[in-house]
């Protein structure tokens, strides 16, 4: 088996279905939280905070955290693994203020990472167990509007 083909079959489980992408400690694959909360429902906070940056120029509402949570929590409910690289352009933030980010939540275990066994440049990350359990108390708590956090 080539490199391609070990690497769509790293994507796609035997039964057609996405396969998880993360360490042990990530919650498994499709587990949709009982709030109701989707990856597309997430993606679209996403851009609603996008459009507020826009509108009001200045970094007046930063906060790259809040911000690299919301992506991971898609990839997470979509099963999705994302580099950090990914995960620098989809939250539109310097590659050293996601790293650094990224080391104080690695430090409180709310999220992995794990190195690409193809090319050693390349690193995912993804909630881990408790990032996972505390975006979903997080949305639980608040609905949709989390937008607005």
């Amino acid at each position: 088996m080539n490199q391609a083909a070990f690497k769509e079959l790293d994507q796609w489980g035997a039964d057609g279905v996405p396969a998880s992408k993360s360490s042990a400690g990530v919650v498994l694959p499709f587990a949709q939280p009982a709030n109701g909360i989707t990856g597309e429902i997430v993606r679209g906070i996403c851009e609603l905070r996008r459009t507020r940056d826009k509108a009001f120029p200045g970094k007046l509402f930063g906060d790259p955290t809040w911000d690299i949570m919301l992506q991971l929590y898609v990839a997470h409910l979509d099963s999705l693994r994302i580099s950090i690289s990914r995960l620098t352009r989809l939250c539109g933030v310097p590659a050293t203020t996601v790293l650094r980010r990224l080391g104080a939540l690695e430090d409180r275990d709310l999220i992995t990472r794990t190195g690409d066994p193809f090319d050693a440049r390349r690193v995912y990350v993804a909630l881990s167990a408790t990032g996972a359990h505390a975006m979903e108390r997080c949305f639980t708590a608040s609905g949709l509007r989390a937008a607005f956090l």
